[in-house]
C-alpha cells in the first residue's frame, strides 16, 4: 500500500479544495441546523454506469430519508485517499478503493449499481464481425486498464492473433477520431458516446456487457462507517436501491433525466437508456459470477491475487438487508 504520508498529503489537498468550495460555514452546517445529514459522495465524470444513484439524488430519494447529498467529481486516483481520510463519506468509483482494500485498507465495496459493462466495441464501417479485426489496431484508454483488459479478452475469445495490437488513446472522443481517420480500426467506447460514433459513420460490433459480466460503478465506504453508522449506511443504500427501481420502471422519466444530464436529444437519450437498462442491478448485490469477474479484472489491471477472497473487498450484506426491508414495506 502507498506510504501513509502520501495519503495524508492527498487528503489534505482534497479537504482544502472542499473548504475553498464550501467555506468553513458551509451548507453542511446549514444541513445540520435543518436536521439534515450532509453526506459527500465522490464521483467520476458523468457516466451512465452510476445513473441510478444520480437519479436517486435528483428524484429526492435521499432527501426523503433526511440526507443532503453533495456529489463531488474528482479523479479516480484521489478517491481512495478521500474516502479513507474522511474527506468524503462514500465513493461511486469502486476500483481504487477495492484495490486499496485488497492491500489492507479498512474499506469495502457495499453496492453495485451497474453489474455489467456499459462499453461498446466499435469499428470502422468496413468491418462487420469481430473476427475480421484479426491483426488490426484497437484503441484503448490505456495499456493496463479496464479497456485494455476488454480488448485482450476479445483477442483471446475471437482468436485475433498476436499481430492484433492495442493503441493507448486516453480520451474516448479521440478514439472515435482515430477510428474515423484510420489510425485504429476498432476501439472500446463508453455509452452513450457510441451514439456519436455512429453519427461519424462508425459501426457498433459488440456490447461488452453481453460478453463480460463485470460490475462498473456502485458505492464504497470505510469499515468504520459500516460499523459505527450502520443506520445511515442502510438508509443510503435504500435510497440507491430506489434509484435502481426508478430506473427500471420509469423509462420515460429516466430517459428525460438522462437527456438533461448527458446533453442528449430525446432520441439519443432513449437509445442510451435502452442500451444500458439491462446492465443495472436489481438490488445492488452482484451475483457470485459477477463478483468473481470483478476480482479477475482487478487481478489483471491492478496486480491483485486472482484468488483473493471476495470478503476482503466486498460487503454486500447491508445492501441485501436494505433491499429486504424495502420489500417488506411494499
Amino acid at each position: 500500500m502507498a506510504n501513509p504520508s502520501y495519503w495524508r498529503l492527498i487528503s489534505a489537498l482534497i479537504i482544502a479544495s472542499l473548504f475553498l468550495i464550501d467555506g468553513p460555514n458551509s451548507s453542511a452546517h446549514g444541513a445540520e441546523a435543518q436536521g439534515k445529514i450532509k453526506i459527500r459522495i465522490a464521483t467520476a465524470s458523468p457516466s451512465l454506469s452510476y445513473f441510478p444513484i444520480y437519479a436517486a439524488v435528483k428524484k429526492g430519494f435521499f432527501a426523503k430519508r433526511g440526507f443532503e447529498v453533495e456529489m463531488i467529481q474528482m479523479s479516480a486516483g484521489l478517491t481512495a485517499a478521500a474516502l479513507l481520510n474522511r474527506a468524503v463519506d462514500y465513493t461511486i468509483i469502486p476500483s481504487t478503493i477495492a484495490t486499496a482494500a485488497a492491500r489492507g485498507a479498512p474499506a469495502k465495496v457495499i453496492h453495485f449499481a451497474s453489474v455489467k459493462l456499459q462499453h461498446i466495441l466499435m469499428s470502422r464501417p468496413e468491418f462487420t464481425t469481430v473476427p475480421e479485426l484479426a491483426g488490426k489496431r484497437f484503441g484503448s484508454g490505456g495499456l493496463g486498464n479496464l479497456t485494455a483488459y476488454e480488448i485482450n479478452f476479445l483477442i483471446e475469445r475471437y482468436h485475433l492473433g498476436p499481430k492484433t495490437t492495442i493503441i493507448a488513446i486516453a480520451a474516448s472522443t479521440d478514439r472515435l477520431i482515430a477510428m474515423q481517420k484510420g489510425i485504429a480500426e476498432a476501439g472500446i467506447i463508453a455509452a452513450p458516446l457510441d451514439l456519436k460514433g455512429e453519427e461519424m459513420g462508425l459501426r457498433r460490433l459488440v456490447h461488452m456487457g453481453t460478453v463480460m459480466p463485470i460490475p462498473q460503478a456502485g458505492l464504497a465506504a470505510t469499515d468504520e462507517k459500516i460499523k459505527t453508522k450502520r443506520g445511515e449506511v442502510l438508509e443510503v443504500l435504500k435510497a440507491s436501491i430506489e434509484g435502481l427501481e426508478y430506473t427500471a420502471a420509469q423509462r420515460e422519466d429516466a430517459t428525460d433525466l438522462i437527456g438533461k444530464w448527458m446533453a442528449l436529444t430525446p432520441t439519443q437519450a432513449a437509445r442510451a437508456y435502452d442500451s444500458v437498462k439491462d446492465t443495472y442491478s436489481r438490488d445492488g448485490v452482484p451475483t457470485a459470477e459477477q463478483s468473481k469477474a470483478y476480482i479477475a479484472m482487478l487481478a489483471a489491471t491492478a496486480g491483485l491475487n486472482a484468488d483473493l477472497p471476495a470478503s476482503t473487498i466486498f460487503d454486500f450484506s447491508l445492501s441485501a438487508t436494505a433491499a429486504k426491508e424495502l420489500a417488506a414495506k411494499k
